[in-house]
């Protein structure tokens, strides 16, 4: 059922990640307006997740759906329309600036799921790059002011997203099929399900002490 490949394709394992580091740059701020945090998860879901997966399966299809690509276009365009508008909105709210923010993850979007120009931005560097900018842009929209501590976190979170969609690489076949004997295979995925878990423990941690301990 179409539905259900819709579903597939949201990936929940990866936008999960994806969404804690927005909550992770939202609640690390020294302010927090809860508007703007739920509107920036809901503009990532779109973009990070609906957009760009539907975009990424019009390519080889790598999740295998049966979906028309009319139907993959559609829904990938509604979605990344909305990404456009709600991050707009909230330029328009908060601060200009950060409508680099949207830009820049659009262009992201597109270059990596598509795979345009041969192909030279579907790499772990640039995933690494727009997911360290998902932490910026949800601080950011909480606090107009970027300090070094903050940049340093968002080039640590770089690095591991890299290392994140190295491992799914080596460990995806492991992932899809539990039987499969390869080695690193399986070892790289039981590592990736680790570094997982551990990114939504410590999202939890500092959800409970930024609202138990520190003011609005």
């Amino acid at each position: 059922m179409a539905w259900q490949e819709h579903i597939t394709l949201f990936h929940f394992s990866t936008t999960s990640v994806l969404l804690s580091i927005a909550v992770l740059g939202s609640v690390l701020a020294p302010n927090f307006h809860p508007d703007r945090f739920f509107l920036y998860l809901i503009q990532i879901f779109l973009g990070g997740s609906v957009a760009a997966n539907h975009l990424d399966e019009l390519v080889n299809r790598p999740w295998h759906t049966t979906m028309s690509r009319t139907r993959l276009w559609s829904v990938a365009i509604a979605a990344l329309s909305s990404f456009i508008a709600i991050g707009c909105y909230l330029a328009f709210k908060v601060d200009w600036i950060f409508i680099i923010f949207v830009v820049v993850e659009s262009f992201f979007i597109i270059a990596y799921d598509l795979e345009i120009m041969g192909g030279i931005f579907h790499n772990a560097n640039t995933l690494g790059i727009s997911w360290g900018l998902v932490f910026l842009g949800g601080y950011y929209l909480q606090h107009q002011l970027l300090s070094p501590l903050v940049v340093v976190v968002s080039l640590g979170l770089c690095l591991c997203s890299m290392q994140g969609i190295t491992l799914y690489e080596r460990g995806k076949r492991y992932g899809k099929d539990h039987h499969h004997t390869d080695h690193d295979s399986r070892i790289s995925w039981i590592t990736l399900r680790i570094g997982i878990f551990s990114v939504h423990l410590v999202t939890l941690i500092m959800i409970a002490y930024r609202f138990s301990l520190l003011p609005w």
